[in-house]
């Protein structure tokens, strides 16, 4: 494995509890009402402008109003990257491995996670959703950095944690990691399961 593409929530940044109880009151402040986890679940694998549709809300006023309470109230709830992924990317980099991130987040939304905006030079490729015409789980963010970067899928692995994250991968024909590490669902399958981001380390060491 010469390539390897990340997704970024739950894979390299902990951002389900911040992001997804944040934006939970912050609706509950807009809307009165009080949406359950299994609905607030969706956000990880759809697009903040998918999810709002997905919610039936569709006014600018009330969206402005929802943006405004979420941001403030992740102020007092930043989203940090996992532990041990820093030293992960660090090590992948050494041993000139391409990187490249595919991801549903909008560019203004990956740049609100200062942990991973301080660190982004690492990355040689970041495709965000709003360049592309069709986010994941269509594999057109995937098939943009093989295509800009001349890859081959056979020596590419894209490592994410959702089904989004394996139908895109598998749709682009390259290998599919499951990072297991905060979001373990047994209906995904896989090529590769990761354990911890050390699993990575020793999955390409090995190979």
């Amino acid at each position: 494995m010469k390539n390897i593409i990340f997704d970024v929530d739950r894979t390299l940044v902990d951002s389900y509890h911040p992001e997804l109880t944040t934006l939970q009151e912050a609706l509950y402040l807009v809307t009165g009402k009080h949406y359950e986890n299994d609905v607030m679940d969706k956000l990880t694998v759809l697009t903040t402008d998918e999810f709002f549709r997905f919610l039936g809300i569709d006014d600018d006023a009330m969206l402005k109003q929802i943006n405004y309470h979420w941001g403030r109230l992740l102020q007092n709830s930043p989203v940090t990257m996992f532990t041990d992924i820093p030293e992960l990317l660090t090590f992948l980099s050494e041993e000139h491995c391409f990187l490249a991130i595919a991801t549903s987040r909008t560019w203004e939304e990956l740049e609100e996670i200062d942990d991973l905006m301080k660190i982004l030079s690492i990355f040689d490729c970041v495709i965000t959703s709003d360049k592309v015409d069709k986010p994941k789980p269509n594999p057109e963010s995937i098939l943009t950095i093989l295509k800009q970067n001349h890859l081959q899928p056979s020596e590419t692995i894209y490592v994410g944690d959702s089904e989004s994250d394996m139908l895109a991968a598998k749709s682009a024909g390259v290998f599919f990691a499951y990072a297991s590490w905060d979001n373990n669902d047994d209906s995904i399958t896989y090529d590769y399961i990761l354990n911890t981001p050390e699993d990575l380390k020793k999955l390409l060491t090995k190979s």
